[in-house]
């Protein structure tokens, strides 16, 4: 079992040559597999970029319509205080009689341009 191995000059720089090459072919065709993998993954990568800024976009309207939805609430309270002032006048003045009804009116009318709400919303 004592054999010796012998190289050649010529072989061993074969074997070293080989060994280089194989390591170029693998490392090649590594950096060709990445390649391929980065361009199938750049729509992906670009979609997902753009979702997430339409998502942002999104919550910022979101909290626009939301600030808009409440201010016309505001405004549907405001004009519905206003007609049913506009409503106890016109009884008052026709009956001369509503005073509790033009009081109640005008707390809620109060609370509103004070506060921002009616009693009843209290």
């Amino acid at each position: 079992m004592n054999t010796t191995i012998a190289f050649t000059p010529a072989e061993l720089v074969a074997g070293i040559l080989w060994i280089c090459g194989t390591i170029t072919a693998v490392s090649a065709a590594v950096a060709v597999i990445v390649k391929i993998i980065s361009k199938a993954k750049a729509p992906e990568k670009k979609q997902d970029e753009r979702i997430t800024a339409l998502e942002k976009k999104a919550e910022k309207f979101e909290a626009l319509f939301d600030n808009d939805n409440k201010r016309l609430k505001a405004l549907e309270e405001g004009n519905r205080l206003t007609m049913e002032s506009l409503l106890a006048l016109m009884r008052h003045a026709r009956t001369g009689n509503n005073i509790k009804q033009m009081e109640e009116v005008e707390e809620s009318l109060n609370a509103y341009i004070i506060h921002g709400h009616t009693h009843s919303q209290l």
